[in-house]
């Protein structure tokens, strides 16, 4: 089962309460793993198809746990690998996409 939590408007001018809602309930509902769905019994980490990018601000994610690790558990490296090769100029990219290898 996927789950995602989306709130819609048409006021711009409300952003800052819709998105401080969607927060705050994301945190309620991930409390007792640092506010994100961290990989466990319970849960599988994140579905990579809904990028994130409160999973990468330490203020969203208190998890201890990289957002990488969120959506690709062990299997990062390997997939930062398959980048270097793929894509070494890191022409592919958004706020969450794998990163080239330090």
């Amino acid at each position: 089962m996927k789950l995602i939590i989306y709130v819609q408007w048409s006021d711009q001018a409300d952003d800052a309460g819709y998105i401080s809602w969607l927060r705050d309930f994301y945190r309620e509902l991930y409390a007792d793993t640092g506010g994100v769905p961290v990989p466990n019994a319970v849960t599988d980490g994140c579905y990579v198809n809904y990028p994130d990018i409160d999973l990468s601000d330490p203020r969203q994610n208190r998890s201890a746990v990289p957002w990488y690790t969120l959506y690709y558990k062990e299997n990062y490296p390997r997939l930062q690998q398959v980048k270097s090769a793929w894509d070494p100029r890191d022409t592919f990219r958004h706020g969450q996409s794998v990163q080239l290898p330090r």
